[in-house]
């Protein structure tokens, strides 16, 4: 008898050994999806968080401008604002031809003649936080301000910048497929030496300064032209710990959101390297998107490109897409509908771009306002944590984003469609959020109904 139980237990012990190996194999061979047409993602990020939330890009608008608009960019659904370069500029010009100015930089300190001084700054993030709005600062740290000459530093330059040393002093890029190049020489402007610790310790001051004034988050300009010391950077004669120091010394930055303007290149834009400091501009997708959304063919919007969707701020338009003219003959309604597809997608931190229309410091166009925008903007907000499953239908035209049981968006970039596709939704019937008339209903786990011509259905229980 206990030779039957110890055999007993050696085979229960080995059946157990057994299943405990497949868990194992099971645990440590599932890959991260990357989403694709008629498949799903899950993705959760803390709500509390600034890259849960969608992003506003009050471009060129002034720290007061902005916060005379608090109520109304709260009640549409931002969780952030992104601001146009804090830092001295070298010229006071308000015209609208002039934004690039505030890339120009004269020193780094808080305030400029543009958009406000450090106390305008300091009274925004305080009036923001009452809201539950961040403020994200957009840091130029690559280079200083040119005197016309891109060698040459401008004479309004603050002396504490006009030591050669601080600088690559290598002249201009002219390779941008080199990656030596891209990182130690210009890109129009004498570029610092990024390298050093005098000019590390100066962005450190800076930076901490923004914070301590109650900026919650930065994105970095420029900042793929800023030396790694990992991937394609490492072990290289220009390898440097800029990243490493100057964003482990800044204050409270555990609750600070970074994200770097890298434009991908896939050639020597090191992306993977920066996605270990910080999150990363979807720069070819935004490529895509337009693409989609001008061609009628919605399908070219699927996935990132390669880039994890979590360490991705995505877009329909940055300002230097607008302002070169690459994106200015998006119509309305192809941005509205590029938004509706990046600010409904599961993981990436949508930003939303509002176009200029007079000087540098007003208001813009206001289409950040928009019936449809502030609906997609509510419904990126409720569907935190919930899986996302991409359909296309009506010849690639019309685009479906369902998210888990809990809400479904269809943009329909094409002629009138009747649709009648699988879905998760609860059955019942379900009106248009958005600006459009539509109502669809769910019965048998079928969604049904007519979508009007090149227009955008947002759907929530």
């Amino acid at each position: 008898m206990k030779t039957k139980v110890n055999l007993l237990s050696k085979q229960v012990l080995l059946y157990l050994l057994i299943i405990g190996v497949l868990l194992c194999l099971v645990f440590f061979t599932v890959k991260e999806y990357k989403p694709i047409k008629n498949k799903t993602q899950t993705v959760h990020i803390s709500k509390n968080s600034v890259k849960a939330g969608v992003i506003f890009h009050a471009f060129d608008w002034s720290f007061n401008t902005i916060k005379n608009e608090l109520p109304s960019i709260a009640s549409a659904g931002y969780k952030s604002i992104q601001v146009s370069p804090v830092q001295g500029t070298k010229s006071p010009s308000t015209d609208a031809s002039t934004w690039w100015l505030l890339y120009q930089p004269t020193n780094e300190s808080l305030g400029n003649s543009q958009l406000g001084s450090y106390d305008d700054f300091k009274s925004l993030c305080t009036v923001a936080k009452t809201y539950g709005i961040s403020i994200i600062v957009d840091a130029v740290m690559n280079h200083m301000a040119n005197n016309g000459n891109p060698d040459q530093l401008d004479s309004s330059v603050d002396s504490s910048f006009q030591n050669l040393s601080l600088y690559h002093k290598q002249g201009q890029c002219s390779n941008w497929n080199d990656r030596h190049d891209i990182t130690q020489k210009g890109i129009g402007m004498p570029d610092l030496n990024t390298q050093s610790k005098v000019v590390q310790s100066k962005a450190i001051k800076f930076l901490n300064q923004c914070i301590d004034a109650g900026a919650s988050g930065f994105r970095f300009d420029a900042a793929k032209h800023i030396e790694t010391n990992i991937g394609l950077d490492a072990n290289k004669s220009w390898a440097g710990n800029y990243w490493d120091n100057v964003l482990g010394n800044l204050h409270n930055k555990s609750k600070i959101y970074i994200y770097g303007e890298i434009l991908q290149d896939e050639t020597v834009d090191n992306v993977a390297a920066y996605e270990t400091f910080m999150n990363v501009t979807a720069s070819k997708y935004g490529y895509n998107l337009r693409d989609a959304v001008t061609s009628n063919d919605l399908s070219k919007a699927s996935d990132m490109d390669g880039l994890k969707p979590t360490n991705c701020v995505d877009y329909v338009e940055s300002h230097d897409n607008y302002e070169d003219g690459t994106s200015k003959d998006l119509t309305d309604l192809q941005r509205k509908m590029g938004w509706a597809i990046v600010a409904s997608r599961s993981g990436a931190t949508p930003l939303f771009f509002d176009r200029p229309t007079s000087s540098v410091g007003s208001e813009g166009d206001g289409l950040w306002k928009d019936s449809d925008v502030v609906a997609i903007n509510k419904f990126h907000n409720l569907m935190d944590g919930k899986n996302e499953h991409l359909r296309w239908t009506n010849n690639n035209e019309t685009m479906l984003i369902q998210r888990g049981t809990a809400g479904v968006v269809i943009v329909n970039d094409g002629t009138s469609t009747n649709l009648n596709l699988v879905t998760n939704l609860a059955n019942g019937n379900y009106t248009n959020q958005g600006s459009v008339s539509c109502e669809l209903t769910v019965s048998n786990g079928r969604i049904k109904g007519v979508i009007p011509e090149n227009s955008i259905i947002i759907l929530t229980k």
